[in-house]
């Protein structure tokens, strides 16, 4: 759950600021597009987050 929500939460954060840069957001080299790339690695890492709330869900019907 900690991995689900931190990572959901960093990816809000990093959306917002490659928003509020525009087109220097994303263009290689600068710190915020790196920090996307590293964010989208550790959404995937360890399943996505997709598949990890359908294991958290299974879980909490089952107690």
């Amino acid at each position: 759950m900690a991995k689900l929500m931190a990572t959901e939460g960093a990816q809000q954060v990093i959306d917002a600021a490659v928003q509020l840069f525009g087109g220097r957001g994303v263009r290689r080299g600068e710190i915020v597009e790196s920090l996307y790339r590293e964010i989208r690695a550790l959404r995937i890492y360890e399943g996505a987050s997709e598949v990890q709330q359908l294991i958290i869900g299974r879980e909490l019907l089952k107690g």
